[in-house]
């Protein structure tokens, strides 16, 4: 394994990087004693160049990471360390701005094979089908989640916000907030050992969810326009703590007078609150959301009267807390943040996210993560949005919320 490591780096040093690890890892010749074999095949519906495709595979248990490039048919054969693996797909378009992404459900590969859930083993191989998308119209521009420090050196973690974008481009279109809404969703944190929803069609909201109110035509967002919502606290956090954030010029505030930890300032406009559990705050993570931003089809007020349909056990239970949950077709945008690699559990399905992505600063450290820009034109930023978040966005940058009169 000392040999193929030291290819491998010495591949990932050269321009060459990915053709050279892909042959190192193919060639029989190379093949070392204790290695796992495993194939990757990407698919998909519409006509695509698969040996575009980068595939990212990540050990779960060491600090390493590497992407290859399937041949023509989409077919990869790696030769891995046994160990927990997650395995991503994906592929940019850019003349017509589209993507393909895909993903597989983290996996241990032995000398044997993969071992099922069931403790059977399995041939070792992963398909991933990848779905070809277009940019969202409105996308999470900036999240901030990570905290900082009080001016006395205490961890603070009220001043956190997430910002959503009109992504539509120069020559697009005004859209409305108005009955939108955002959520975090369960588990809170990627550190739990594992998420019973994973696979379904179905996602649950942890905690509560929140509103954009309005008639239908009361908040617009024009192209290239931003929306800051303070998670906790809509107020001038600047005599506060060290992230000097003015949140009081946020356009939206996460509040409601029976949360006592929540604040907001004269001119942000309030959320509307939608309660699905228990508790006194919003508790957005602080090393690992996965947030979303969805529309229930039948409209907010259907979605909560329908219990029966839309609250249930965790999957597997038939006792304990009773889950609000959306349907993954609903969802507008959404990003699984994750705590570090080793720790990252999937919540939202590889067709909203096919990877996580995860900041390397500690936490309160006063940064965030930032869609990457991919042009602009007229004055009009245009960012990348290919479902892969690894790829998406920009970590550990200082928050730059655009927020009113700025």
């Amino acid at each position: 394994m000392k040999r193929l490591l030291s290819a491998i780096i010495a591949c990932m040093a050269t321009l060459g990087a990915v053709s050279c690890l892909h042959d190192t890892l193919s060639d029989p010749a190379t093949r070392q004693e204790g290695t796992a074999r495993l194939v990757v095949e990407v698919s998909a519906k519409e006509a695509l160049d698969l040996s575009k495709v980068d595939i990212k595979v990540k050990n779960k248990e060491m600090p390493f990471s590497f992407t290859v490039q399937p041949d023509a048919s989409g077919r990869a054969e790696l030769q891995l360390q046994p160990g927990k693996y997650d395995i991503s797909a994906s592929a940019y378009l850019r003349e017509t701005r589209s993507s393909a992404a895909g993903g597989a459900d983290e996996f241990l590969l032995t000398r044997d094979g993969i071992i099922a859930p069931d403790g059977t083993v399995r041939e070792a191989r992963i398909s991933i089908p990848l779905t070809v998308s277009v940019p969202g119209e409105l996308v999470f521009r900036e999240i901030y989640y990570h905290g900082c420090s009080t001016l006395d050196g205490a961890a603070y973690t009220k001043d956190r916000y997430l910002e959503i974008y009109n992504n539509t481009g120069a020559d697009g279109k005004t859209l409305y907030l108005d009955s939108l809404c955002i959520a975090a969703l369960y588990p809170a944190n990627s550190t739990t050992g594992s998420n019973a929803w994973a696979g379904r069609d179905t996602i649950p909201v942890f905690q509560m969810f929140w509103m954009f109110p309005g008639d239908g035509h009361s908040y617009p967002l024009a192209p290239g326009e931003s929306a800051v919502v303070a998670a906790m606290a809509a107020v001038d956090h600047r005599g506060r703590c060290t992230s000097g954030l003015q949140l009081g010029k946020a356009h939206f505030g996460c509040y409601d007078a029976q949360l006592p930890m929540h604040e907001i300032a004269a001119g942000v406009t309030p959320m509307v609150m939608y309660m699905t559990g228990q508790g006194t705050a919003w508790a957005l993570s602080i090393h690992s959301p996965a947030v979303v931003l969805f529309k229930p089809a039948m409209g907010v007020r259907k979605y909560m009267d329908d219990a029966l349909t839309w609250e249930r056990y965790a999957p597997g239970e038939s006792s304990g807390t009773r889950y609000r949950h959306i349907a993954k077709t609903w969802i507008l945008d959404g990003v699984d943040c994750a705590d570090t690699p080793s720790q990252s559990i999937k919540r939202l399905p590889v067709s909203i996210d096919a990877s996580y992505v995860y900041m390397r600063s500690a936490h309160y450290s006063g940064k965030c993560i930032r869609r990457r820009l991919e042009s602009e034109e007229g004055g009009i930023a245009f960012y990348r949005d290919t479902n892969h978040s690894a790829e998406d966005f920009l970590t550990d940058c200082t928050p730059s919320p655009r927020l009113k009169d700025d």
